[in-house]
C-alpha cells in the first residue's frame, strides 16, 4: 500500500482563522490606547489655552503700577478687553477674547506694621470640557506684587 505524503505548504482555513482571531484580540487594546490618546491630547490642549489666559491676565496685573492695582474680587463680568476692572485705576488691560473661559482676579493687601507691603493676585480661569461630560475645569495662578515706595 502505498502512503501519500503531504507536499503542499498552504495554510488552511482554520489556521487563517485561528492568527485573525489572534490579531484582532491584540489590536483591541492597541486602539483603546490610542483612543485615550486622543482625548489626553485635547485635554492638555484646553489646560494650555486656560494657563496661557491666566498668565496673559497675570503678567499684566504684575506690571501695573503698585498704587494702580486695584483691591477687590473681580469676576468675568468686570474683566474686559481694553477697560479698567475698576473706577479707581485708570490701568487698562488686554484680554484675549475665548467664550469658553471664564476668569476671575482676587487682590489683597498684605500689611506690616500699619504698612501695605505686598498685594496678593490670584488669577483664576474655569472653563467647561469640551466633550463637557467632566465637571467644570481650573487653572489657578497666584503670584505677590511689591511695594518698592
Amino acid at each position: 500500500m502505498k502512503v501519500l505524503e503531504k507536499t503542499d505548504g498552504g495554510i488552511s482555513l482554520v489556521e487563517i482563522l485561528i492568527a485573525l482571531t489572534l490579531l484582532t484580540a491584540l489590536s483591541i487594546p492597541v486602539v483603546t490606547i490610542f483612543s485615550a490618546g486622543t482625548r489626553g491630547i485635547q485635554i492638555t490642549s484646553e489646560e494650555f489655552i486656560a494657563h496661557t489666559a491666566a498668565i496673559e491676565l497675570l503678567e499684566q496685573l504684575m506690571s501695573a503700577p503698585f498704587r494702580f492695582l486695584p483691591v477687590g474680587t473681580f469676576t468675568d463680568a468686570q474683566i474686559k478687553n481694553g477697560e479698567p476692572f475698576d473706577s479707581s485705576t485708570p490701568w487698562k488691560y488686554r484680554i484675549s477674547e475665548n467664550q469658553n473661559l471664564i476668569r476671575e482676579v482676587k487682590i489683597s493687601e498684605l500689611k506690616r506694621n500699619g504698612k501695605t507691603r505686598f498685594k496678593k493676585i490670584e488669577v483664576k480661569i474655569r472653563w467647561v470640557p469640551k466633550e463637557g461630560k467632566e465637571a467644570i475645569r481650573s487653572v489657578t495662578l497666584k503670584s505677590l506684587l511689591a511695594n518698592e515706595n
